[in-house]
């Protein structure tokens, strides 16, 4: 054994080696077991989100374009000559379907540019929208909560699926109703063209004040039919429905003009 100053020395760097490399095994295995625990629970949860994910698709209704449709039709009374005398309305009943004869195109167009830029272009789903409402929702710090439902989540929200309305505030509902609203949007785009789904969808939203459809709609408002509307006037209808009690233009003018006046800057862009 050297006991010099030299030997001493050698053998405590020997000792430290030995030392160090048995701390970099033993961090290293914990690493090892670290990654592989994360991996197994990343694997048991993914396994578990997709069964969980299938069996919410599989207690997603059949429906077809026929099932579509908004039920409750407002009660009109002609006499023998043909002209109306009378006119019943239900509760959510109040709805007169009319065809693309007799809607504008641009009030189509006004609804697109208010509710759903891109309704056109997506497959049902706007990720676009999901993606910005989110950043927005986090950017506010949740103060500000902007809807990123197109108009073919809405039509089923008014037609199929009203019940869903009345979930509260049962998250795990709510999550189940937004996967299989989602679902159906694009399987509904996949079998029916646009322009069925926004005339269904103009004949089945809630235009305030138990008018439901443009046609009720623009009889209400403006005591013609929707056919004979002006742009601007398309704008005020289509400025409804965001919210219809804010922006209703008996109620709220003033709300209802500047809503009217971003929905036609957002037309213009379009």
């Amino acid at each position: 054994m050297n006991y010099s100053r030299e030997g001493v020395i050698a053998r405590r760097r020997q000792l430290n080696s030995y030392g160090g490399k048995i701390v970099r095994k033993v961090i290293l295995l914990i690493v090892k077991i670290a990654i592989a625990a994360f991996i197994g629970v990343g694997i048991c949860l993914a396994a578990g989100g997709i069964g969980l994910f299938k069996s919410v698709l599989a207690g997603t209704p059949v429906i077809h374009i026929s099932d579509i449709i908004a039920n409750g039709q407002a009660t009109i009374v002609y006499d023998a000559m043909g002209n109306e005398f009378d006119h019943y309305v239900g509760r959510d009943a109040n709805r007169i379907e009319v065809t693309w004869d007799g809607i504008p195109k641009q009030l189509g167009l006004a609804f697109v540019a208010c509710e759903d830029e891109r309704f056109f272009q997506h497959n049902g789903v706007d990720y676009k929208g999901m993606v910005r409402a989110m950043y927005e929702f986090m950017r506010s710090g949740g103060k500000e909560a902007q809807g990123a439902s197109t108009i073919t989540q809405q039509l089923l929200k008014n037609t199929v699926f009203t019940e869903w309305t009345e979930e509260g505030d049962n998250i795990i509902k709510k999550i189940k109703r937004k996967i299989q609203e989602q679902y159906l949007a694009i399987e509904v785009t996949k079998s029916t063209t646009k322009d069925e789904v926004l005339l269904r969808y103009l004949n089945a939203i809630n235009m305030g004040q138990n008018t439901l459809g443009v046609e009720s709609a623009s009889q209400r408002y403006f005591g013609k039919s929707a056919i004979d509307l002006n742009l601007s006037e398309c704008a005020v209808l289509a400025a409804i429905t965001q919210n219809p009690s804010w922006y209703n233009p008996i109620s709220h003018p003033e709300n209802n003009v500047k809503r009217r006046k971003t929905c036609l800057d957002k037309m213009l862009e379009l």
